[in-house]
Order: C-alpha cells, then sequence, then structure tokens
C-alpha cells in the first residue's frame, strides 16, 4: 500500500478513536472476567486505556514514530491492580483485531489489495505494543514484590523492638501478618556456623508439621524467630525438630501467652545461645543453664576471672593445656570418678590423678576441696565459653 493511501486510512480511522475505544472496552470486559463492575479496573479507567494506546497505534500506522508511553502505563496501571498478564497480553489481541476490522470497513474489504502491506506493519506494532506493556507490567510487579518485602520485613522487625512506648505495636504487626494473638509463643535466635548463612530448605513446612507458625527476622549473622503454637505440647515439639534441623548455636526463650513479652523473649534467647561455647551446634533453652548464662551475662567479668584462676594453665603449651583441661572437663562431666574420667579419655587412672595434681599446683586449688572446685568450674565454663581454650 502506497504511503499516502495507508495515511489517509489511518487519519479517518483516528476521526472515530473515542466511538472505537468504546467498542474495544467492551469487548475486553466481556471477554475477560478480570473486568467486572466490582474489578480492580474502573470502566472509564480501561476505555481510556484501549482510547491513549489505540491513538498512537493508529498515529504510527499513519506513519508516526512510534510512542510507547500508553503501554507502559496501561502495563503498570494492571500490575498496581493486579490484572493477570494474560488479560493484558489478551486486550491488546482484541485491539489488534478491532482495527483490521475497522480498516477492512473503511476500504473495499480485507480483499482489498491496498491492506496487504498495512496488515504486517499493523500487527508488528500491536506486538511492539504489548511487548512495552508486559516489559511495564513485569517492572511494576517486581517493584510491587520488593516493597511488599519491605513492607513485611518491616512488620516482623516491629514484633521484635522495644515497644515499652506503645504497647499496642506488636499486636497491630501480628494482625497484620496473619499470627493469632493467642495460643503459646516462644522466640528463638539461631546462630549459624557460617555468619549469613541461610535457614534449611523446608525448615517452615516442617515446623508448621508440628503446628507451629513461624515468622523469621534474618539479621546480619544471626536469624532471629517467633514460634506461634496453640499448646505448650506443639511448642515443645516445634522447638525439638528446630534443633534437629537447624545447624548452629540455637537459644530458645521460655514459653509464653502474652506478645507483649517478644522483647523480653528475645533477650533470653540471646542470652541463651551466647550460653553455648562457640562452634558447638547445640539448642539451650533459657534458663537450663544458669552458669553459663551468667557467664555471658557479664563476659567481660568471666573472662577476667577465667584467666586469674586458669591462667598458669591457659599459657601452656596448645597440646598441654588442652590435656590439661581436658581432664578437668571431665572431672566434672563424670562427677569426680577417676575411673570414669579414664575411659573416657582413654587413658590410666594414674594419668587422671597426675593431671589434676598438675591443675593443682599451677593454679593453686584442689578439686577435693569444695570451694577451690567450685571456682576451678566457674572459671574452665568461663574460658569454654568465652573462647580462651582456643
Amino acid at each position: 500500500m502506497s504511503a499516502p493511501v495507508a495515511a489517509s486510512l489511518a487519519v479517518r480511522l483516528r476521526s472515530d478513536v473515542d466511538e472505537v475505544a468504546g467498542v474495544l472496552a467492551a469487548r475486553i470486559a466481556a471477554a475477560d472476567s478480570a473486568y467486572t463492575e466490582s474489578g480492580p479496573i474502573t470502566e472509564e479507567e480501561l476505555r481510556e486505556a484501549c482510547r491513549a494506546n489505540l491513538t498512537e497505534i493508529i498515529h504510527a500506522l499513519a506513519g508516526d514514530e512510534p510512542n510507547l508511553q500508553p503501554a507502559y502505563a496501561v502495563g503498570r496501571l494492571k500490575a498496581e491492580r493486579g490484572v493477570p498478564i494474560s488479560s493484558l497480553l489478551h486486550a491488546f489481541r482484541l485491539g489488534g483485531r478491532l482495527i483490521w476490522e475497522q480498516l477492512t470497513d473503511l476500504a473495499d474489504g480485507p480483499s482489498d489489495p491496498e491492506l496487504l502491506d498495512l496488515v504486517a506493519r499493523q500487527w508488528d506494532l500491536i506486538d511492539t505494543y504489548s511487548d512495552a506493556a508486559v516489559q511495564s507490567y513485569r517492572d511494576t510487579e517486581s517493584l510491587l514484590v520488593h516493597s511488599d518485602a519491605q513492607a513485611r520485613y518491616r512488620l516482623i522487625r516491629t514484633l521484635f523492638d522495644d515497644h515499652a512506648d506503645s504497647p499496642i505495636r506488636p499486636f497491630t504487626a501480628m494482625r497484620t501478618l496473619g499470627i493469632p494473638e493467642d495460643g503459646v509463643f516462644v522466640v528463638v535466635m539461631i546462630v549459624p556456623p557460617e555468619a549469613g548463612a541461610a535457614l534449611p530448605v523446608g525448615l517452615d513446612v516442617a515446623l508448621r508439621d508440628t503446628g507451629a507458625l513461624p515468622v523469621w527476622d534474618g539479621q546480619v549473622d544471626v536469624h532471629v524467630g517467633l514460634l506461634r503454637t496453640a499448646s505448650i505440647r506443639e511448642s515443645d515439639r516445634s522447638v525439638d525438630r528446630l534443633g534437629e534441623l537447624v545447624d548452629g548455636r540455637i537459644g530458645v526463650s521460655t514459653a509464653f501467652t502474652n506478645p507483649a513479652r517478644i522483647p523480653a523473649a528475645l533477650a533470653e534467647a540471646r542470652l541463651a545461645a551466647r550460653s553455648i561455647v562457640p562452634g558447638v551446634d547445640r539448642l539451650v533453652r533459657y534458663g537450663s543453664d544458669p552458669t553459663a548464662h551468667l557467664l555471658a551475662t557479664v563476659p567481660e567479668a568471666g573472662a577476667s576471672m577465667a584467666r586469674q584462676i586458669l591462667g598458669p594453665v591457659l599459657t601452656l603449651p596448645a597440646p598441654e593445656r588442652d590435656d590439661l583441661l581436658s581432664v578437668l572437663s571431665a572431672w566434672y562431666e563424670c562427677a569426680g570418678a577417676a575411673a570414669d574420667v579414664a575411659d573416657r579419655l582413654h587413658c590410666h587412672r594414674n594419668t587422671v590423678r597426675y593431671r589434676l595434681r598438675k591443675v593443682r599446683d599451677l593454679t593453686g586449688r584442689d578439686v577435693t576441696d569444695p570451694i577451690a572446685s567450685a571456682e576451678l568450674f566457674l572459671a574452665l565454663r568461663g574460658a569454654e565459653l568465652l573462647g580462651l581454650t582456643r
């Protein structure tokens, strides 16, 4: 088709664009259940989107440079309103068919040779505009997902913040996140073996199978979680399952029923996690190891005490230091039974006694003396917990 003829048809079609847009909007609404009276796109918005895109496509058919802004706009609008991308593409196909019908009416019918060249150009433009709309849709969808994720992140962080000045905020966050306000709760803190390590795939599914509803706040080097269950039994089961599936140091708060206690429970979980020797995969519930909790609460004092009492042992060459610390640790674990210590360490009882005498000579404290033995025990726990034995 010659350029003048194509331009002439496009100009004639452009003069009727408002009427054509109304027809197209009606066809789209009738053909797709995404467009209803109560749907996300109003009739006026749909008609305006049709008019804007039809106008620019017709201009391009007349030889103008394509203006894709209406396509970007309709893609953005439908993504924001949650209209499926399939509906977006279907609308452009209906628009292409309607333009073709209008052109054949203005010409001498579909067999008019003047239309043969124009048809390819028309569908090329439909592809161009629909591609632009789809790209805008996906870009907008990505931004919305990111925005939703950020909003959820802020809500979760709100759960664990101190709300002494606004006690209602955690309840508001829970309702928004869909977490029931009744039930039994625990807060957990997971320190993974490697900083930044993700939680195991399928962990949430496994926890839900125990009756728990988990919510996670992934921080720089730890994972903080709130587990909501319907009963203490389910809570215990979910915590046990967590310990089976997750590597690292896991601190667990005491169970509670008032969500206002979440910040206090977080402090308990953090202290419980700090009560575990670094590098050891273990789950500790708050209150189960008071000695370690005390040392973790005042680590500077604990380290000072450990160095003061065990300093001569800690400064020995590593092999000798480890032998003495191992026998001292086993002595407490075996309730002071030298034969059991020897079995555990695969050595002779005389070796056990010799090493304990060496500890006595270096520290001035004998494990058979109750006060001295208590001091040695606290110093040993402090040295292990605070990394002084490595």
